[in-house]
C-alpha cells in the first residue's frame, strides 16, 4: 500500500457515525473501476474492493492519514448469497480478532443483501526507509524472468476466461501438487489484465488471491467455481518478476490450504473454501 493519497475514490457519500461505524456508499463507474464487471465474490473484485474501501474509510474515520508506507498482514472474508447484485453500499467498523484490532467491511447490494464481510490487519512502517529497504530487498531476491520462457496453464483450466491471463503453470506433483508462477507489469497488471490493480511495487493481496484462485480451479480441474471463504497472511512480500511456487499443504472437500513461496522463503498462505457453480 502506498503513501500518497489516491487520485480517485471508490466510496461517496461517507458518514462517520457516533459509533466510529463508517457508512458509505460505491462507485457503478465501470470506466473507472473495470472489476466491478465481475462477480461480486470474485477474489478479484473483493480484493481490489478491501483496498479502497477500507483506505478511504479510514482516512475519513481519521485514523489512517496516507502518509506512511502500510502493508496488509491478514485478511479474512466471508461471501453471502450467490445470486445477489453489484456492490452498492457498505459500513466499515473495528472489531477484536483475538484480542487485537481488526478492520471490517461489509458490503451490500442495492437490494441490501450481504455481499461479503471483510476483516483485516496491517503494518505501519513508521521509522523504517522503506523505498531503501525495499530497493535492497529486490536486489537480493534474484534474477528477473522472462514471460515468454515461462510456460503458462491454458485460461481455460485455471477458470480466467474472460478475465486475464493465466498467471501460473500447470500443475506438477502427484503426491503434493504444485506449480509455479510468474507476474510481472506486462502480465499483471492493465492493460495485460483489465481488472488488476496494484502498487506496482511487488505482487499485491489482488494478484495472490487470484493466483490462489487459478490454482483451486486446477485442482478441480477447471470446473467453474464460487469463493464461499478466504483467509490470507502475509510474512514475506512476493517480487514482480521472478518465479515463485505456490503448492497444496491441506486438501478437505471443498477447500484448499496453499502456501506461496519465493527464493525459498514462505510467502504467503492461503486457505480458499468454494463450491462448484
Amino acid at each position: 500500500m502506498g503513501n500518497t493519497a489516491p487520485d480517485i475514490q471508490f466510496t461517496h457519500n461517507r458518514i462517520v457515525h457516533d459509533d466510529g461505524k463508517v457508512s458509505f456508499r460505491c462507485s457503478g463507474d465501470l470506466a473507472a473501476w473495470p472489476w466491478l464487471e465481475l462477480h461480486p465474490h470474485h477474489p478479484i473484485a473483493v480484493q481490489n474492493l478491501q483496498y479502497w474501501a477500507s483506505v478511504e474509510a479510514a482516512r475519513q474515520r481519521g485514523t489512517f492519514d496516507g502518509t506512511k508506507w502500510t502493508a496488509l498482514t491478514w485478511t479474512r472474508w466471508r461471501s453471502g448469497d450467490a445470486e445477489i447484485g453489484g456492490f452498492a453500499h457498505g459500513v466499515s467498523d473495528i472489531v477484536e480478532e483475538n484480542g487485537k484490532q481488526a478492520s471490517r467491511l461489509t458490503l451490500f447490494d442495492a437490494q441490501d443483501r450481504e455481499i461479503c464481510s471483510m476483516l483485516s490487519k496491517g503494518v505501519e512502517f513508521r521509522t523504517r526507509d522503506f523505498e531503501a529497504w525495499r530497493d535492497k530487498a529486490k536486489q537480493s531476491s534474484g534474477a528477473t524472468v522472462d514471460l515468454s520462457a515461462f510456460e503458462f496453464a491454458k485460461v481455460e483450466t485455471v477458470g480466467s476466461a474472460g478475465v486475464g491471463p493465466a498467471l501460473i503453470g500447470p500443475l506438477t506433483g502427484d503426491d503434493t501438487p504444485e506449480a509455479n508462477g510468474l507476474m510481472t507489469l506486462e502480465n499483471a497488471f492493465p492493460p495485460a489484465h483489465p481488472y488488476m490493480s496494484g502498487s506496482g511495487d511487488h505482487v499485491n493481496a489482488t494478484h495472490l488471491a487470484e493466483a490462489a484462485h487459478q490454482f483451486v480451479h486446477l485442482l478441480e480441474e477447471g470446473a467453474p467455481l464460487r469463493v464461499a471463504r478466504g483467509d490470507m497472511r502475509f510474512t514475506r512480500y512476493v517480487e514482480l518478476g521472478r518465479v515463485f511456487a505456490i503448492r497444496l499443504q491441506e486438501r478437505a472437500e471443498n477447500r484448499a490450504s496453499l502456501v506461496i513461496e519465493q527464493s525459498g522463503h514462505a510467502c504467503t498462505e492461503i486457505t480458499l473454501n468454494f463450491e462448484r457453480v
